[in-house]
């Protein structure tokens, strides 16, 4: 016996857990590889007597692919953090070091399947990205970017599949909820009374001040639905596969915006501005693209939610039009230019 009897399978899920996050690593190091070989590419290929790399298409890609390098990098260093700090807490507590990792790593098991899919999503758009900026060579086998396409896509397989982990992602709040481990239903309360409210439309000069906010709104948009879609379907929610994946894109989201935000101002504080400038820029482009997708993902499960109910429909848009929605947007294509000039000059991905 190896183990305790009946432990097995707690065992088994426990691996899987630790292997999407190393998963989520290994996608990292392939997006700041894919990202690198691209810049210098576009430095070297000349079209129309320039290098592509000054010409705006292709440095809205390396805006891009910098930017879910960083916000990737942020969320993998975030969990792992996390993951290393509660097994310290467990052994602190009497347990041993085996039983300590086991618990740690399962305490996080929800953050690990977002990583996973993010990561290994993020991974895939970077090479597609890459594919495209090395024209007909990113097609050729002649050249590294191909094989990084066809490596990245298995990604979003193994470990469970990229639709198993959202729906797992979401299926273990809702139960950490049911069994009081999280404050699920206050939450829910307490986030349709704010989304009910009317917005705070001041914005203080701080470093990424109004994308803190959105996300704080997004958190608690997605606990305003997630409580009306439970108080919908109930005990037949795992049938709403599609909600389930909506709801998980939301939430994929939230907590790489939150990791980046968190990261880029902790060192904003420790090593000022100046240092912090790309990195600022980035969140602010990462952010933009983030919010388009969770307000599509929140609109739609409100759609299929209140199909009879026009006036629930209309209230929640309306919260969701309020609240997850700019104050004030900053000039993306000049922050794009500005975050693909950065490291153009550095010649690779380089934080």
């Amino acid at each position: 016996m190896l183990g305790e009897r009946n432990g097995g399978f707690k065992i088994a899920m426990n691996a899987l857990n630790v292997g999407r996050i190393k998963l989520g690593v290994a996608c990292l190091e392939a997006q700041r590889r894919v990202t690198s070989k691209s810049i210098q590419y576009a430095k070297e290929r000349v079209q129309f007597k320039k290098p592509i790399a000054s010409f705006g298409a292709i440095k809205e890609k390396i805006a891009q692919m910098a930017s879910s390098c960083y916000v990737g990098e942020s969320a993998c260093y975030r969990a792992a953090y996390d993951i290393e700090s509660r097994i310290k807490y467990h052994i602190d507590n009497g347990l041993n070091r085996q039983e300590a990792e086991l618990k740690g790593v399962e305490d996080f098991a929800i953050e690990c399947s977002l990583i996973k899919v993010g990561a290994s999503e993020d991974m895939q758009n970077c090479a597609d990205h890459g594919i495209q900026i090395l024209g007909g060579m990113g097609f050729s086998a002649d050249t590294p970017m191909e094989s990084a396409w066809r490596d990245s896509r298995i990604g979003r397989i193994y470990e469970g599949t990229n639709e198993i982990n959202r729906m797992l992602s979401i299926g273990l709040i809702l139960k950490k909820g049911i069994k009081g481990d999280l404050d699920l239903m206050p939450a829910v309360m307490k986030a349709t009374m704010l989304m009910g409210s009317e917005r705070k439309k001041e914005i203080q000069e701080s470093p990424l001040f109004q994308e803190n906010q959105l996300i704080e709104n997004f958190k608690y948009l997605f606990l305003m639905i997630a409580g009306n879609v439970i108080q919908k379907y109930g005990n037949n929610l795992e049938k709403e596969q599609q909600v389930l994946l909506a709801l998980s894109d939301i939430l994929i989201e939230i907590y790489f915006c939150e990791s980046a935000i968190l990261r880029t101002i902790k060192n904003y504080n420790r090593e000022g501005a100046k240092n912090q400038e790309t990195q600022i820029e980035m969140v602010q482009n990462y952010v933009f693209e983030a919010q388009n997708l969770m307000t599509r993902k929140a609109k739609e499960i409100i759609f299929h939610l209140t199909e009879d109910n026009k006036i629930e429909r209309d209230q929640l848009i309306s919260a969701v039009e309020k609240h997850g929605d700019y104050i004030k947007s900053p000039n993306y294509f000049a922050l794009r230019t500005k975050i693909a000039d950065r490291f153009i000059k550095e010649n690779s991905y380089f934080i």
